[in-house]
């Protein structure tokens, strides 16, 4: 097989967001944790020509991921192995793991093996692999995994796209840090609440459009997803105002002419400091249908519920829209 082109910066930011994934005290399940590392190492190991696959979860023998190189019906193939090692808090990846590595290397013949962690290796770890072995071994740590990402990218990107990168990360932490504790919502600026909200809906499945900070066209973020098998777009709206002023009937008219105005299927208006008591009096039946309303929790049940999504415990509602009208998100 010959060696993939380098990834792409559009897939490198995605695999950075991956990573950041599996960081100790945000890993999702040992099973989750699993494939979110195959969807980072095959597009890595692609470059340099191996073909990657799970195993079985049921005979692994030890080995996680296989890769394969050349074709083995001509008796030229060359073979890896991935063991993943991820755990929800702190330790150290020791020697007896590093020596079943090498152990399940040797018995399938490969000539190179790969452990993967999220926590750091031992001295004596990291020693073993620098006798003279019959394979090669190595040992990755998320920030090595991210030293070989910038290796098989292509040429540097811009600034944008490194800024693009480190804003997505940096959202993905606050919604994590917001569906732990509620309270950090008003320590943020508006406009990482509104970069937050849209990586949230990013999570749960909707493709999201996230406006500029001024002249946003009345609307903070745009949501699109399939209802009932067409195209359906929705606005969302986000007031968070440090001075905890309540939004009032003029910004709740406002956001619904522009959904009619613009001929949409409906909205969310999320406040976390809620919405004043007259708020919603001049609402039809029809138009409170059409435009949703959410405060503080609205938003920390978005954040739990995106959360569980991204620790494979949660599935999306068959209509997604569920998630944007219902009190508990949609959750399953």
């Amino acid at each position: 097989m010959r060696a993939a082109t380098k990834i792409s910066n559009e897939e490198y930011i995605r695999i950075i967001a991956d990573i950041s994934r599996l960081e100790v005290g945000s890993a999702p399940s040992p099973m989750e944790a699993e494939r979110i590392l195959g969807g980072v190492l095959k597009p890595i190991l692609r470059v340099e020509g191996f073909d990657l696959q799970a195993t079985s979860t049921h005979r692994d023998e030890g080995i996680d991921f296989v890769g394969v190189r050349g074709d083995p019906s001509l008796g030229s193939a060359e073979s890896l192995g991935v063991v993943a090692k991820f755990y929800s808090r702190a330790r150290k990846v020791a020697v007896e793991q590093v020596r079943e590595l090498i152990g399940a290397g040797l018995s399938r013949g490969m000539g190179r093996v790969i452990l993967v962690s999220n926590c750091v290796f031992t001295t004596a770890a990291r020693a073993t692999i620098e006798h003279d072995l019959p394979l090669s071994v190595e040992l990755k740590a998320l920030e090595d995994l991210r030293s070989w990402l910038e290796l098989v990218r292509e040429a540097e990107p811009d600034a944008e796209t490194e800024v693009r990168v480190m804003l997505r990360e940096l959202s993905e932490r606050f919604a994590r840090l917001i569906a732990r504790d509620p309270g950090a919502l008003a320590y943020l600026e508006w406009r990482d609440v509104e970069r937050t909200v849209a990586e949230v809906f990013d999570g749960l499945g909707f493709r999201v459009t996230l406006t500029p900070g001024s002249k946003d066209g009345g609307k903070d973020v745009i949501l699109e997803c399939e209802v009932a098998g067409k195209q359906a777009t929705y606005y969302v709206e986000i007031k968070h105002w440090r001075s905890s002023t309540r939004v009032g009937a003029d910004a709740v008219a406002k956001l619904l002419k522009v959904i009619v105005t613009e001929k949409k299927a409906g909205g969310l208006f999320l406040s976390t400091y809620g919405f004043t008591e007259n708020a919603f009096e001049q609402l039809t039946t029809i138009e409170r249908e059409k435009l949703r309303f959410g405060d503080q929790e609205k938003i920390v049940t978005l954040c739990r519920t995106y959360v569980k999504a991204k620790s494979g415990i949660w599935s999306p509602p068959e209509n997604l829209t569920e998630v944007l009208f219902d009190g508990d998100a949609g959750g399953r």
